[in-house]
């Protein structure tokens, strides 16, 4: 066998044993997002968000108040109190301390730490990395109605993606 021909199969018994992953030597490493391009992202994000509902959103957080609203979202009608993530989150440490605490102190612990990662720090600036002002992403609301084809589902607390919601009104009520 020539010298050449050795070469060539180490080279393909290399490759075997490196695998596809390593042997393809042009593979794009890790970068980091540049300001321009999060700044891009976030322009399409917002511009896909309702203004006014981030506002009444915004509000709700800032000053921790409710408000009586109705969300379309995808055929459905979904009645209740808009409440901040601090109020929605409390509701569920509570009711998994509840539930969980004596048999199962592991998975309490790691439902509290999970709900309360999901509130937003006090003194959270309202400009984001991006240099531009904060999205928020999702809404919570409590005493929940849910409606489809004259069919109603109540829960306690509901979260949805803000980017989903179709229409919204304040002030409107499922009525009984």
């Amino acid at each position: 066998m020539s010298e050449k021909q050795e070469m060539h199969k180490n080279k393909d018994t290399m490759d075997d044993e490196q695998g596809p992953a390593q042997s393809n030597s042009e593979e794009t490493p890790f970068r980091p997002i540049t300001r321009i391009e999060r700044r891009n992202l976030w322009l399409k994000e917002y511009g896909e968000q309702d203004f006014a509902l981030q506002m009444w959103v915004n509000l709700v957080e800032r000053q921790d108040l409710e408000i009586e609203m109705m969300l379309q979202m995808h055929g459905l009608l979904i009645f209740g109190v808009m409440v901040s993530t601090m109020r929605y989150s409390q509701f569920y440490i509570d009711l998994n301390e509840e539930l969980h605490r004596e048999s199962e102190p592991e998975t309490a612990d790691a439902l509290k730490e999970y709900y309360a990662a999901l509130v937003p720090s006090p003194d959270q600036p309202e400009i984001g990395p991006e240099g531009l002002p904060l999205v928020f992403r999702v809404i919570h609301m409590r005493d929940v109605t849910i409606m489809s084809a004259g069919h109603k589902i109540k829960v306690p607390y509901w979260r949805g993606k803000i980017s989903e919601v179709d229409a919204f009104v304040i002030g409107a009520t499922a009525g009984e």
